[in-house]
Parts: C-alpha cells; sequence; structure tokens
C-alpha cells in the first residue's frame, strides 16, 4: 500500500481500538485515523501503548465539532478541543481534524471572525505541542456543525484562525472553482481524506470507493500532490455501498486505486 494513504477508523465496522489496529496492519496501510472518543474509552497511556506496538502513526484523530456562536459553546469547545490536543500528543499524532461549529444566528462574516478569535488560544498551543489542528468541509445539510463548505472558504476561515485545511474530496469536488481552491489552500493542507460520490445516491452516508463516482479524482489528487502536499490521503469510504462490497475488499480496491494516482508521473 502507498506509505501515503492511511486508513480512518469510520470505515471499519464497529469494534475495539485495537481490533481496528490490527484490521488497518492487515491491510497494509501504515497509518490510522481514529475518533478521539475511542481514544479516551480506550485509555489514552493505553492507546499510545497501542500505536507504539503495532507500528502504525496516527494521521489525525477526529475531534468532531468545535462551536462558537455564544461565549459558553466557546468555552466548552476550547476546552474539549484542548483537551484533544493534548491527547494527540500523548499518542504521538500527526493533527486533530473537526467541523467549525455552527454560527447561529451569526451572519458568515461574523462568524468567521468570531470563530477565528475563538480557535486562537487553541491554535497557539497547538502551535507549541507540535500539532496541527484544521478545519474539513462539509455538505451544507451538516450547517449545524459547519460553516465551511466550499474549499476556497474553508482556506479562508482556516487562514483566519492560523490553522490547517483538511480537505474532504467528498465535501469540494463539485466546487465550480475547485482547481484555483485547490492551489489556494495547498500550502495550508494538513491531511486529504478521499472518498467518491455516484450519482443517484441521496441517503447520507452515501460514500463511495475512490474511482466508483463522478468525483474526477484523477484530477483532483494529482493536483493536490502539485501543491507539494507530502502528508497522508485518508480513506475515509462510509456508508452502503462499502458494506455491500465487503470492508476490507473495498478499502483495498480504494487503496490501489488512490497509490496509483499518487505515483503518477504526468
Amino acid at each position: 500500500m502507498h506509505p501515503q494513504i492511511s486508513i480512518n477508523t469510520l470505515c471499519l465496522p464497529a469494534a475495539s481500538l485495537g481490533e481496528h489496529a490490527e484490521a488497518v496492519a492487515r491491510l497494509g496501510a501504515r497509518a490510522f485515523s481514529p475518533v478521539v472518543a475511542a481514544v479516551i474509552e480506550n485509555g489514552v497511556p493505553e492507546t499510545a501503548r497501542l500505536v507504539r506496538d503495532s507500528g502504525l502513526e496516527v494521521a489525525t484523530i477526529t475531534h468532531l465539532s468545535f462551536g462558537f456562536a455564544t461565549p459558553e459553546a466557546t468555552a466548552e469547545a476550547r476546552h474539549r478541543l484542548l483537551r484533544s490536543i493534548d491527547i494527540a500528543a500523548q499518542i504521538g499524532a500527526q493533527s486533530v481534524i473537526m467541523t467549525t461549529g455552527g454560527r447561529g444566528d451569526l451572519s458568515w462574516g461574523e462568524a468567521a471572525e468570531a470563530f477565528a478569535a475563538a480557535m486562537a488560544p487553541c491554535a497557539e498551543v497547538a502551535r507549541k505541542t507540535g500539532i496541527k489542528i484544521g478545519i474539513e468541509g462539509t455538505s451544507h445539510l451538516y450547517a449545524d456543525v459547519s460553516i465551511a463548505h466550499r474549499l476556497l472558504d474553508t482556506a479562508k476561515l482556516a487562514r483566519m484562525a492560523g490553522i490547517s485545511v483538511m480537505l474532504d474530496t467528498f465535501a469540494c469536488w463539485f466546487d465550480s472553482d475547485i482547481e484555483v481552491a485547490i492551489a489556494e489552500a495547498g500550502p495550508l493542507i494538513g491531511l486529504v481524506q478521499v472518498s467518491d460520490y455516484v450519482c443517484g445516491d441521496r441517503g447520507l452516508p452515501c460514500r463511495a470507493v475512490p474511482g466508483d463516482g463522478a468525483s474526477r479524482l484523477d484530477r483532483m489528487i494529482p493536483a493536490i500532490a502539485a501543491t507539494g502536499f507530502t502528508g497522508y490521503y485518508d480513506l475515509e469510504v462510509i456508508g452502503p455501498r462499502l458494506a455491500a462490497e465487503g470492508v476490507e475488499a473495498g478499502l483495498r480496491r480504494a487503496a490501489e486505486f488512490v497509490g496509483a494516482l499518487l505515483e503518477r508521473k504526468d
């Protein structure tokens, strides 16, 4: 498996963190991406030992949503994120991925400024700790937990807040200015999440194995690589298509497709 490919544990059937690590190792990936709640449930020191003993790296830990719409939400969000940054450092994770949180009654511009201000103390701690924290774009259907949808907007927010872009191909492949957006986001990218979309799928989650859908990953991934990004491409394929094929078979196919794109020389 290509050394830049990691596997998000959200792809895998419900199991212990140890079983997830075993599945990732069996697939041949060198890194995995657990949810922070699973790390806490497993125990942070125990997870650090698991990572060390497995020989795997932790590409990122999924923090889920931040929050900034009210002072109370901001205080609670900072507390949770600082804990996740500390956990990431303890287990050797390279980054923390999250959504921004919803904007409440704020306009988008007001929300962007509020998010950047709310994030500032956490961004400073992350820089000192050596952990990248970054925001991923989402579908507008997740407006309750995100103000970042288009990739250009995600990059703008990340730059304002002094943090990274976690580029999710599922959320931005249809952007009209995707080529410009990738170039703009390039210096900020901390992780790339990869999945595909088959036109006609309506019920979430409806992610497909890369190469099976309409996302034109054959253009996007080389464009991302051309920005100089050398980090992990995290497979995040969730939904009934992967389950029907068989999780490990589908993820192997996904890794082969993405790996071949990363090996392209044109």
